[in-house]
């Protein structure tokens, strides 16, 4: 899902920073640093943390400079892209080194963190209003553990471009793969679009969470409770979305280059209006679709819808909400707790998404509630009415295994929608390396 720095912040610098010796191998607990869940106040002034997160979620320095006026706490805001903060951590936690005090936790690295032991339990931590209000908080909980605190929600929808959809002569928003296939096709040949669909096709995470998408709406599911792989029958909804994303590049209707591109590069075509249909967008880019600064279909009418299903019966679609996390190397956790409960407050929740550079929408239910009915959100009715269809993508949590699940996953789709390899093959191939991922696991 992630690399959304090219949308948020187009021309910003990723300040690449070396594993920072910030933390020791002292365990501590709330009770042991004398902090109150929730509290914000000057009892840890003098301290400086350390902050890892990607570009959007990058805080402003003069909203940092106001928490330092607060509490007396100094904050060294790191950013890298995603997938380097990932790295990152695994290095920093192979070498017994905190890798900040405050750290990006995403919903997928959760089983693998958790496992492994890497971060500190927020239970006592958070104040309890934050934790009430806490939107898609049981992505981030495994057995009642509490590993990080989102600071967004996002989730699979469709975004689509109806300026574009009006001038084919199309009234209708699909709501099925037969008729996003047709749509395609009519805004093709209407020279409206030359490729009116998008969604990214490369080795990554974005071209994986793409097919779950795909699956989740069509009323599917990846694994049983076993983890035993309900993706191989010909009339399963993992077998025809195959079928279907392969259709959508061989017949021309996705821009060639998706093959190596990632969701924010592809959501930046969208952005460019070189496609009318962003099939799994996410809530978090309709705030750069409509800044003038950073799309050119700003002006257009966009509208998110929820993803099409196979027969029309959309049954939903899965979180992808990103955390923060202390890990449990983290000589100030104190802290980094208090840093954490000052993000929830509503002053840094709203500016964390109207900054365009960030546009994170708020996870506390409560304040996007607020933002809904003032109208201050886009697409708020839409987002509202999606939001009780979002659910885990793993009801049993997210299994350490996932990162070589995901890049298996996106390896064989690819090469699938390539024509280098059978639907049938893809994935009684990838079903193998499932039971071995089982089998292996500790």
């Amino acid at each position: 899902m992630k690399s959304k720095s090219v949308i948020w912040g187009m021309g910003s610098l990723l300040l690449v920073g070396t594993i920072s010796a910030c933390g020791s191998a002292s365990k501590t607990t709330p009770a042991a640093t004398g902090y109150k869940a929730g509290a914000i106040n000057r009892q840890y002034a003098g301290t400086t943390i350390t902050v890892l997160l990607p570009p959007y979620g990058a805080m402003p320095q003069t909203q940092l400079a106001k928490f330092t006026k607060e509490t007396g706490i100094k904050v060294n805001l790191e950013t890298l892209a995603w997938a380097d903060i990932h790295d990152k951590i695994v290095t920093a936690e192979a070498a017994h080194i905190s890798p900040a005090d405050v750290t990006e936790v995403d919903w997928s690295w959760v089983g693998q963190f958790s496992q492994a032991g890497w971060y500190t339990p927020l239970n006592n931590y958070i104040a309890p209003k934050y934790l009430a209000n806490a939107i898609n908080r049981n992505v981030f909980t495994i057995n009642n553990k509490l590993i990080a605190m989102p600071y967004n929600f996002g989730f699979k929808e469709t975004t689509i471009n109806w300026t574009d959809f009006h001038k084919a002569g199309i009234t209708k928003a699909p709501t099925t793969w037969a008729q996003v296939l047709q749509d395609a096709k009519i805004l093709k040949a209407k020279g409206v679009v030359q490729y009116p669909v998008g969604f990214p096709l490369s080795i990554g995470e974005s071209n994986s969470t793409n097919w779950y998408a795909l699956i989740k709406s069509a009323g599917g599911t990846l694994f049983n409770s076993k983890w035993d792989p309900q993706f191989t029958s010909p009339s399963s909804p993992g077998y025809q979305a195959l079928v279907f994303e392969k259709k959508l590049y061989q017949d021309g209707l996705m821009p060639p280059g998706v093959v190596s591109l990632h969701n924010a590069q592809v959501q930046s075509l969208f952005a460019s209006g070189e496609i009318a249909i962003a099939l799994t967008s996410g809530p978090l880019f309709m705030s750069s679709f409509k800044n003038p600064s950073t799309s050119k279909v700003a002006s257009d009418h966009l509208q998110i819808i929820p993803l099409p299903g196979n027969d029309g019966q959309r049954t939903g679609t899965f979180g992808l909400p990103e955390g923060l996390g202390i890990p449990e190397l983290s000589a100030h956790k104190g802290a980094a707790a208090e840093f954490i409960n000052w993000w929830m407050e509503k002053p840094q929740l709203l500016l964390s998404y109207n900054d365009p550079n960030m546009g994170n929408p708020p996870p506390q239910l409560d304040v996007l509630n607020q933002l809904a009915k003032e109208n201050k959100i886009q697409d708020g009715s839409e987002i509202m009415s999606i939001l009780p269809t979002v659910k885990p993508l793993f009801s049993q949590g997210t299994p350490v295994w996932y990162p070589q699940f995901s890049t298996d996953a996106a390896t064989m789709i690819q090469s699938v929608v390539e024509g280098h390899m059978s639907v049938k093959t893809g994935v009684t191939t990838l079903a193998s390396e499932v039971k071995q991922m089982v089998q292996s696991a500790p």
